[in-house]
């Protein structure tokens, strides 16, 4: 039941006013651009500590005053950025389960970079993915010249061509995937930062997600990993390009969730041997940055399916 005394109103125009700042903060200076980033926490925390009504009067003071200083596009990507993404985290701490809250936040933010594409086509006619490509190509005819003034055999300056324009390929091709795990990234880091904030401003019974090393990813994503490489063999075999972009997306989606079951299983291991918290992160660290990272793709894939902590309890126990 919301209070309706004096100190939620101050504490609701405390957080609209933040709000304000961070977004004319973030779009003013390059240096705290990752303001727009996490734009909806405070948004969330008003909607959940004093209802809707101030979440939506955080979103519209914050886009207007924007607007008037830099203008009406960037009063449109606050709107966007926020409209969908806060009201989703606030009402879902209060009302929904920690994961349902977590996936109802990243489709709000997948939502949201939608729109914000969209709109940048739509009022700019500006192709964010036509663009890329053009800087791409550009950097790369820049990158060979360079290769070439400085004396690289035929030969060698043809490998060097190729490696790069099969790279600037994969980055074109695995972009839809990338856009939409950096929405999801972003939606994780909102919830996390919301969590905790809220924890601190004495909310101390709100439940939020298990410790990592008790993640695990929904089963779909075996589903999504095999029939990608099914679609991968099929377009290339057949000249099906519509059927291997779409199957390359959405082995790149799927994986990098593997991957992170994956991670999530190494963690629970680390764990059960009892090492303290600096050498769980270092062996986190080493294994990410290295190519090891593909081998626990694999281990989280068959963790889906067979449930290896389980099992290492019962055989524990």
């Amino acid at each position: 039941m919301l209070n309706n005394s004096t100190r939620p109103l101050i504490e609701g125009a405390m957080l609209t006013a933040l709000t304000v700042i961070m977004a004319i903060s973030g779009t003013a200076l390059p240096m705290f651009f990752f303001l727009l980033y996490i734009l909806p926490l405070p948004i969330a925390i008003n909607i959940f500590r004093h209802g809707l009504r101030w979440g939506f009067i955080s979103v519209i003071a914050a886009s207007l005053i924007t607007g008037s200083v830099f203008g009406f596009q960037s009063a449109l990507s606050i709107i966007i950025i926020t409209i969908l993404t806060g009201p989703a985290l606030g009402y879902g701490f209060r009302h929904l389960s920690p994961t349902k809250n977590l996936l109802l936040t990243m489709g709000a933010s997948i939502l949201s970079v939608g729109l914000s594409l969209a709109a940048v086509f739509l009022l700019m006619g500006v192709d964010v993915f036509k663009d890329l490509g053009t800087t791409l190509n550009t950097a790369t005819q820049t990158t060979l010249k360079m290769y070439q003034s400085m004396g690289l055999a035929p030969e060698q300056l043809q490998t060097q061509t190729a490696q790069i324009e099969h790279i600037v390929k994969l980055i074109m091709l695995s972009l839809p995937a990338a856009i939409a795990l950096s929405a999801i990234f972003s939606a994780l880091i909102n919830f996390l930062l919301t969590h905790r904030l809220l924890k601190r401003l004495g909310e101390r019974n709100l439940a939020g997600l298990p410790p990592f090393a008790q993640w695990r990813m929904p089963v779909i994503f075996v589903f999504l990993f095999g029939f990608s490489l099914v679609g991968l063999y099929w377009g290339s075999t057949r000249s099906i390009t519509i059927l291997y972009n779409v199957s390359f997306n959405l082995n790149y989606f799927s994986s990098m969730f593997c991957r992170l079951q994956g991670l999530s299983l190494l963690y629970f291991i680390l764990e059960r041997l009892k090492l303290s918290t600096l050498p769980k992160i270092l062996i986190m660290v080493l294994i990410i940055f290295t190519p090891f990272l593909e081998i626990f793709m694999y281990a989280g894939l068959f963790d889906m399916i067979f449930d290896y902590r389980t099992r290492l309890k019962i055989k524990r126990d």
